[in-house]
């Protein structure tokens, strides 16, 4: 377990809360992980987590769509290639990064539906992710948009 928000109001937020001794702790395992099980979102919040409160703000979704932005992974960004777009949410995010990711031997993708369909390639694409846990009709759009 991370002990941590998946991200903090401002940077400077981070920088204090990276200083935390359990933290650290959590944060020297990323480099012996070997199987990770993560979510791909996309920029557009589902109606459940806009009306949780747990969205991002207008003008930070609208940064991401400037930024051509289609998904994410552990709140990390990409675009429709799966190249990370860098925004200054990177400096907000406490977690694993895209290249620790990268790293992970075995990294499955849990997602579905049609509003996800650009984000999940984007995700195969960009290596991300190299197992994918989805519904019927993701797998035939991507069987599709190869």
């Amino acid at each position: 377990m991370l002990p941590s928000p998946g991200i903090v109001g401002t940077a400077e937020t981070r920088v204090i809360l990276m200083q935390d001794p359990y933290l650290q702790d959590a944060l020297k395992q990323f480099d012996k992980v070997t199987l990770a099980l993560v979510g791909i979102g996309t920029v557009e919040p589902s109606h459940i987590l806009a009306n949780s409160g747990n969205a991002f703000p207008s003008d930070e979704l609208d940064m991401l769509r400037q930024g051509n932005t289609v998904g994410d992974v552990c709140l990390r960004f990409f675009d429709e290639q799966g190249h990370p777009v860098e925004t200054p949410l990177n400096d907000r995010v406490i977690g694993m990064s895209l290249q620790e990711l990268k790293k992970v031997r075995c990294t499955i993708g849990v997602a579905g539906g049609k509003r996800k369909h650009k984000a999940i390639r984007a995700a195969i694409c960009g290596g991300w992710i190299n197992i994918l846990v989805t519904d019927y009709e993701t797998a035939t759009f991507l069987a599709e948009h190869k």
